[in-house]
Parts: structure tokens; C-alpha cells; sequence
């Protein structure tokens, strides 16, 4: 199925047109971490039915919902940026993602979290609350 991302309060447009492949189709090819890579190939949107973070206590992890779609990074178009929120944009060599949303919209509308440090999976991860897909 062929997809493009947009944002949910202002209806831009975030991506390109996207294939969305989902875990659950027979066959689909399961992403693989490599340090430095991103998770998925650019056109591909990965559909997961396991959070790509768990937590280990009584407090949920911002990136513990299912479904989740992975993206390659560099399918966002210039309408996403960095949070102003310092708070969100910890990480030692990149943006580990672990402190909630760190990217908007251009209208200011929170879209996703972005991960990119060198311990995490290279990988764009859209908020269910904050996008919604149209067909391409």
C-alpha cells in the first residue's frame, strides 16, 4: 500500500510516498540493526507490533505503543524539526530518543521521535496522536 505521512493538526505533508510493509504479512522482511544504518530502506515504512523501546519499571516508555511504524529518517521532508524543548534532544553522539517526542511539524504540532544516537536503531518513528496516513 502506498502512504504519505502528514500532520494530524495541520494536514502537511511529512514524507514522500511510502510502501508500508507490515511484521504480520507473510514473508516481510524484518528489520536489522546495524550501528550507523538506518532501520528501514528509504520508501519503506515498517509496521511493528512490538515497541521498538519496553520499560523496565512501573513507568511506560514514550516509545512503548503498538502499532508502531519505522521510517527511515531520510524519507522526512523539510517540514520536520527538532523540538525547541532541550529536554527532548539528549544523546551522546545523535538523538537518543528516550525523553518523548523530539520532532514537529512546521506548525509546531509534536510528530514523532527521531533516534539517532549510536547506540539506537537509526529510525523516525511517528506519534499515532500527532500523524495520520493518507493514500498516496
Amino acid at each position: 500500500m502506498k502512504m504519505a505521512l502528514q500532520c494530524a493538526l495541520c494536514e502537511t505533508t511529512l514524507t514522500g510516498t511510502l510502501s508500508i510493509v507490515s511484521e504480520r504479512t507473510p514473508g516481510a522482511p524484518q528489520p536489522k540493526h546495524k550501528e550507523g544504518e538506518p532501520l528501514t530502506p528509504c520508501g519503506v515504512a515498517f509496521e511493528s507490533w512490538e515497541p521498538i523501546e519496553r520499560s523496565c519499571g512501573d513507568t511506560p516508555s514514550a516509545l512503548e505503543f503498538v502499532p508502531q511504524f519505522w521510517l527511515n529518517p531520510d524519507d522526512l521532508n523539510g517540514s520536520v524539526h527538532n523540538t525547541s524543548d532541550v529536554s527532548r534532544l539528549n544523546g551522546c553522539c545523535g538523538l537518543d530518543g528516550c525523553d518523548g517526542l523530539n520532532q514537529v511539524c512546521r506548525c509546531g504540532a509534536g510528530v514523532g521521535t527521531l533516534r539517532t544516537d549510536c547506540w539506537t536503531p537509526t529510525v523516525f518513528i511517528p506519534d499515532p496522536k500527532g500523524t495520520k496516513w493518507t493514500l498516496a
